[in-house]
Parts: structure tokens; C-alpha cells; sequence
């Protein structure tokens, strides 16, 4: 019994401590048998989760342990943070020591090793992603270290794992960054709040694509002279000649802050689709008070492919000082099943499904369906666009940061109500929503399945 006790004074203490610094009551104390199930749960599901973004679940075992955790059932109220830190203590034990060569981060993929430089910072810096540039045969991590490293930020900075055009948009260079997000995190003790993704050239298109297809998980970005998929192809001089751009990214930034520029005389990556951006994102804003609102993106005339005078510093000292907004009142959220580029004949995994963003998840998203939910106190408000029945599937993930909980939620969709009520607080949505990010700031307690 005493294995099992001790876990869960570790939590109440650490819990205690970090509420004490900023919430108004203590939260609410775990009972005994319910903090020992769910200690010995959490060390099970994160003994059974796979080590990287490479590895897919065990379906069989992910099953049995979600029927575990959804028949422990509700959590105290105010019980959150707790719960949280009973977790994360059980992932950062179960979790295996990042393998470091001479300041290189290495994993094992299907690929082969794959590896990122590394500087590291003081506690709880901010983490700052740089993507490399180059193309087909070429393209290196040092390029990206030069370019982004950060004194005071715990910098990543990955080398592709396949040479390849946009190789941070193919299926292996998804996984492999947001591997790199989940170990910084778990490992290193990033602030969850301060992400950075940045990058030049086709670190500039990995990091627009990071940027749209992952917002929550992203303070700032620096897409800096890049392009972005489009048709009839991405490299255009003009926007005149875009007819189409991916979907799934744009609208996805309402919230985030961003810094880039484009020269317009880059023949590497050629301007027409930040152009073609640009416009669009002013259309959002326009029909959006208050979204699109930190957006920084220049143009710059004459400048081939390069920074122009006083960049990337002057991005990173703007992101740097950003916070995500975790939980913001909005969300707009288009849905991409199959970004481009498809997997290839020689990939050895498949393109990850993303079903949620920040607080809005869907049973089953279908291809360029947008969720747009707006929330004001208790009332929160959804337009469903391109789903397969309306709000019916929509997932709202709530906790006490966003509502009065002692109040009912109400949810409603052009005119009518949705759903009136005081949804609990439960330990299946606390751990669902830690392991899909291994985030401990963007985590709920509370579900209304719609």
C-alpha cells in the first residue's frame, strides 16, 4: 500500500504548491481508492504508449485502458490539477532517456536513426523549433541552428530524415517534429505556452504547415520565405495564378501569432502563395473582429531569398514574448484529412488523423468540414460547415479555467439549443486529453458530447 500512497502525496503536495501561486481555493482532495486506481492506470497507459509519433498503439491494449479509466468515472470537483500531476509524474516515469550524442537528440524511426541538435536553456524555457531549408539532396540541421538558435530558449533543431522537397510537410517529417515537441515537453521541461516553430525556405513551408495543421500546439510562428501547397503549383510569382491553396491551414491561426516576410523577387520560393495568404487571412480578419489580430507578414520588394535587414531577430524577440492562448474564445477550426504531399511508394508510416483542436474535437471529421465555436461565459455558439450530420459528433472539452462550473453550459447552433446542463468532471477526459498532447496547461476534465 505504501508504493501506492506515496505517488499520491507527491501529487497533493505539488499540486498544492502550484495552486497556492495563482487560484483562489485549494482544489479539491483525491480520495484514497480513487488517487490509487488512477496512479496505478496512469503508469499502465503510459508503461503501454508508444515512445514516439513512428509507433501506432496497440488497439487492443488502448481499448482495454480506456474501459479502465472511463469506469473510474467522475473526479472531485476542482480536482483537476491533481489528477494532472498524478498523471505527468506516472509519463515522466515511465518515460525512457532521450538518447544525446554530442549534443544531437537521436531517435529511433522506421527510417533508420533519425537526429536534431540541441541547445539547452535554463528551467522552464520556451521552446523553439528551427526547421532547415534546401530540397531534393539537400538541406541541413547546421543551417537552421545558425539561423534560429536562441540564448535563454531550449532550441530543436532537427535534420531531415529524407531529403526531399517539403520534406517537413511529408508524413515522416510530421511525426518526426512532433516527437521532437512531445520529448522536449516530457523530458526537458519546456513551457508548454512559449512553442515556437520557425524556419527559412522550405523551413518556411514546414513551419506554415505546423503553423495551420497544429495551431494549439504553437505560441508563435516564423514561416519565413516559403510557399505553401497549391494548385496548379506552388511555385507562382503572382496570386493571380493561384486558383487553390491547401486547405486545413489558414483559417486554423485565428489565435496564433505569427512573423514572416517573402521577398518578391525570390525565384527560390516564389512569392504568389503568401501572397495568395496574405489576402485571405485580411478577409478573415475583416469578417472577424479581433481574430487574425498577430499576424505579422511583409512583403519586400527587390528582395530575393533572404532575410531582409534585422531578421529573423526581430520575429523571435515578437514570439518570444507571446503566450498561447490555450483556451481562447474562439475557435475556427478546417479540417485536412490528406494534406499534401500523399504518403509515397517507399514511406514507411501513414499521414497522423488529428480529430480535435483546442477545445473542439469530432468523431469523424470528414475532408474540408470547418467548426467554428464561439464562447461567452456559459453560452457557447457552433456553426458546423461541410460535416457529416451537423453538430451531431462535435465534442466540446471544458474545464474550470473557461466556465463557471457551477452554472449550466449552454450550446446552441443557428437558433436552436444543443444541450443545457452542468457536465462533471471525469478521469477518462483528464488523461485523454494530457496523452494527445502530453501538454499540462491545454488539458480538460469535462466533456458535452453532442
Amino acid at each position: 500500500m505504501r508504493s501506492c500512497l506515496r505517488p499520491l502525496w507527491i501529487v497533493l503536495v505539488a499540486g498544492l504548491v502550484a495552486l497556492s501561486a495563482g487560484a483562489q481555493k485549494k482544489p479539491a482532495p483525491l480520495e484514497r481508492k480513487l488517487a490509487k486506481d488512477l496512479g496505478e492506470l496512469a503508469a499502465d497507459w503510459f508503461r503501454a504508449r508508444p515512445p514516439t509519433r513512428f509507433v501506432e498503439w496497440d488497439a487492443k491494449v488502448r481499448a482495454e485502458l480506456e474501459a479502465r479509466a472511463r469506469k473510474l468515472g467522475s473526479i472531485p470537483e476542482g480536482s483537476e490539477a491533481l489528477v494532472v500531476e498524478l498523471l505527468w509524474a506516472a509519463a515522466k516515469k515511465a518515460s525512457a532517456k532521450p538518447k544525446l550524442e554530442k549534443g544531437k537528440l537521436v531517435l529511433d524511426t522506421p527510417y533508420g536513426e533519425a537526429w536534431a541538435w540541441v541547445a539547452s536553456a535554463t528551467k522552464q524555457p520556451p521552446l523553439l523549433i528551427g526547421l532547415h531549408g534546401g530540397g531534393e539532396g539537400a538541406g541541413s540541421a547546421d543551417e537552421a541552428r545558425g539561423n534560429w538558435e536562441r540564448k535563454g530558449a531550449f532550441g530543436i533543431f532537427p535534420q531531415g530524415i529524407q531529403l526531399v522537397h517539403d520534406t517537413w510537410n511529408t508524413v515522416h517529417g510530421e511525426r518526426f517534429v512532433l516527437s521532437l515537441i512531445e520529448i522536449a515537453k516530457l523530458a526537458f521541461d519546456v513551457d508548454p505556452q512559449r512553442v515556437v516553430v520557425a524556419g527559412m525556405s522550405m523551413g518556411g513551408t514546414g513551419s506554415w504547415f505546423f503553423a495551420g495543421r497544429h495551431t494549439d500546439l504553437f505560441s508563435g510562428a516564423a514561416p519565413f520565405s516559403g510557399v505553401l501547397m497549391a494548385a496548379p503549383k506552388s511555385q507562382l510569382e503572382t496570386k493571380e495564378e493561384v486558383r487553390a491553396i491547401q486547405h486545413g491551414l489558414v483559417p486554423n491561426v485565428r489565435n496564433l501569432a505569427m512573423a514572416y516576410t517573402i521577398g518578391l523577387a525570390d525565384k527560390n520560393t516564389m512569392p504568389g502563395t503568401y501572397l495568395f495568404v496574405a489576402d485571405r487571412l485580411a478577409e478573415l480578419a475583416k469578417a472577424d473582429p479581433g481574430g487574425y489580430a498577430k499576424i505579422h507578414f511583409e512583403s519586400i520588394p527587390g528582395l530575393a531569398h533572404a532575410f531582409p535587414p534585422g531578421e529573423p531577430a526581430k520575429a523571435l524577440d515578437y514570439l518570444l514574448a507571446e503566450t498561447r492562448d490555450s483556451f481562447p474564445t474562439r475557435v475556427v477550426w478546417e479540417y485536412v484529412s490528406a494534406p499534401s504531399p500523399e504518403p509515397g511508394p517507399a514511406d514507411l508510416v501513414t499521414r497522423l488523423a488529428r480529430p480535435y483542436s483546442y477545445w473542439l474535437g469530432c468523431k469523424d471529421p470528414l475532408d474540408r468540414q470547418t467548426i467554428t465555436a464561439t464562447r461567452k461565459a456559459n453560452a457557447i455558439e457552433l456553426e458546423a460547415r461541410g460535416t457529416a450530420h451537423g453538430t451531431s459528433g462535435i465534442t466540446l472539452y471544458l474545464n474550470a479555467a473557461m466556465i463557471d462550473t457551477a452554472q449550466e453550459v449552454v450550446v446552441s447552433s443557428a437558433g436552436k439549443e444543443l444541450y443545457r446542463g452542468k457536465p462533471a468532471p471525469d478521469a477518462w477526459t483528464v488523461l485523454e486529453t494530457l496523452d494527445a498532447r502530453l501538454d499540462r496547461v491545454l488539458v480538460f476534465d469535462r466533456r458535452i458530447e453532442l
